[in-house]
């Protein structure tokens, strides 16, 4: 059967609404229909005296969610908002969401699960964390649960067999549930275009010319201001790993190459020896260790005092900060510079993504699955993402949803991104690819046009991402998971000691003292595991290949190419 073909189950009427964006009370839909009240606490309203007379005591259920600190204060929070009040009028259970903090959620899950309290339903993007949680048993097994309670995930699993085949940990049973998304750019390189002009200054082609280039940033006052005040590019956030991808050094260690698997330690120690010729040059702040989640690297590029900026995609808020202390400011997007390695991108999308699991003392899985269907569903994704038909948006032409006023939006509709983590919306048609679309503001138009040059440069097999993706390596049996864990943070410490140590402590040193530790450690036995996984499954396993045939394929089908 053909891919296009095998998109039946999927694509029935609740979808073919989620594709052309019009999502009507009946015929469409089976959730109701509502609009917010003028009150955030308020939540949404049922639109029917029915709806409410018939209503059914629904069971109590927990999920995780990231807390990123981005809910507008009049909105609440997630014990309650618009949002968290829309799920559970609408949706099959009562759910109280437990907050996460996105960049701690390692200590905090453990904690959770040490206690006996972790969630029922666990969001967590690390595939690494989820791994240890399957070794640690405190994961259930979800081939029955799907099987008998599921709907909307069992059709997407037929449709795209490699969520079942990623989802399945080495016991032959799954363990954890995915999406299905758009290809596009992650990470990127943003650049001063406006300094580049006024230092005469071509874009930056290789690693020399990256060096040279943050050099005359921060040394000829590109700002005019006629002070020595601006950095030539940060260090943290997510610096290091965008600078180590130059070298060839990826999300992982290891990479596959021809018949082998190879431990990366060439690679990171190239990456981590520019790194210290950037911070030796005095181009980047020199206490960007205590920097620990890029905080300080947003203001200064921000406020006007950093040329390349290595990040993620900005938000409109930051853009909008951006060009109010930067009237005459111009961003660019650079391509990775070229390295002795060769020349890769950033980080990019997994376009099939592994998300959650269910918690193995859940009382009620039945539910947790009903509401994960809920949740996936096209129309409810879409309602999620966007908002309300009506109230946050409206159809444009090719029906993708316009919002009607963006300011509103920022405050009722701009935080529900990771309520949204489980949607497949590669599902949505068109409207999931981001040349599709609405540009109403100024801030959206200058942002679309640094989203496609991103995805132009860095969604590339020329320019390939140089690792298999995390997600996509079997799970570690647990004695090997523990030495990786073991091990993960000290050796971190040890490449970024030798970025800031000048002549004293050099990457060549690193390098012997982290394969030291990791040889002592039982590294050895983790390479080892990796290569006779890969004699093994090289045929049939997901591969780096994969990723971008999945990527080019699913735009042709969606009607995208």
């Amino acid at each position: 059967m053909s891919n296009r073909n095998r998109k039946s189950k999927i694509r029935n009427s609740a979808l073919i609404c989620a594709i052309t964006g019009v999502m009507l009370v009946t015929g469409c839909s089976t959730t109701k229909e509502a609009k917010p009240s003028d009150s955030a606490t308020n939540g949404v309203k049922e639109t029917t005296a029915a709806a409410t007379a018939t209503a059914v005591k629904k069971a109590n259920i927990t999920v995780s969610i990231y807390d990123r600190n981005n809910i507008p204060p009049e909105e609440g929070n997630w014990e309650k908002n618009r949002w968290v009040d829309w799920v559970n009028e609408n949706g099959p259970a009562e759910v109280k969401y437990v907050t996460v903090p996105r960049w701690e959620s390692l200590q905090k899950f453990n904690a959770l699960f040490a206690t006996k309290s972790a969630p029922d339903l666990i969001l967590e993007y690390d595939a690494g964390y989820r791994n240890q949680w399957y070794g640690q048993k405190l994961l259930l097994p979800l081939d029955d649960i799907i099987d008998q309670y599921s709907t909307t995930y069992k059709d997407l699993m037929a449709e795209f067999p490699q969520l079942k085949k990623l989802g399945t940990k080495e016991d032959g049973k799954i363990y954890e549930i995915g999406k299905v998304t758009p290809l596009t750019a992650g990470h990127r390189i943003y650049i001063r275009q406006d300094w580049l002009t006024q230092l005469n200054l071509p874009m930056p082609t290789t690693t020399e010319e990256f060096l040279s280039v943050a050099k005359a940033f921060a040394e000829k006052d590109p700002d005019g201001n006629k002070k020595a005040d601006t950095f030539g590019v940060n260090l943290s956030g997510n610096a290091n790993k965008i600078i180590n991808h130059m070298f060839g050094y990826g999300e992982v260690s290891w990479r596959f190459e021809g018949e082998n698997f190879i431990h990366e330690w060439d690679r990171i120690k190239a990456g981590t020896d520019f790194q210290k010729q950037l911070f030796d040059a005095g181009v980047a702040d020199k206490d960007f260790l205590a920097d620990k989640n890029g905080e300080k690297a947003k203001q200064d590029f921000i406020s006007g005092k950093l040329g390349i900026y290595l990040h993620q995609a900005i938000s409109d808020k930051d853009y909008d900060a951006f060009v109010q202390n930067n009237p005459t400011g111009k961003l660019a997007i650079m391509t990775l510079p070229k390295s002795t390695f060769g020349q890769f991108s950033p980080v990019i999308s997994s376009p099939i993504q592994m998300v959650g699991s269910i918690n193995a003392q859940a009382k009620d899985p039945k539910a947790v699955m009903e509401y994960i269907d809920f949740m996936i569903k096209p129309e409810n994704a879409r309602t999620i993402i966007n908002g309300i038909e009506g109230t946050h948006w409206k159809a444009d032409a090719q029906g993708n949803p316009m919002p009607i006023d963006p300011e509103k939006n920022k405050i009722e509709q701009s935080y529900t991104g990771d309520l949204a983590m489980m949607s497949s919306t590669l599902l949505f048609g068109k409207s999931a690819f981001d040349a599709n679309k609405p540009k109403e503001t100024a801030t959206q138009k200058a942002l679309y046009d640094l989203t496609m040059a991103a995805n132009s440069a860095y969604v590339s097999k020329d320019r390939p991402i140089p690792t298999l993706k995390p997600e996509y390596l079997p799970a570690l049996p647990q004695d090997l998971s523990l030495i990786v864990k073991n091990t993960e943070q000290q050796i971190m410490d040890i490449w970024s000691k030798a970025i800031v140590s000048g002549k004293g402590y050099t990457a060549d040193q690193a390098l012997t003292d982290t394969k030291g530790i990791w040889e002592q450690s039982g590294g050895l036995k983790v390479d080892d595991f990796y290569a006779k996984w890969y004699v093994t499954n090289k045929d049939k396993a997901f591969l780096l290949s994969d990723l971008y045939s999945f990527g080019e394929q699913s735009a042709i089908i969606y009607g995208n190419k």
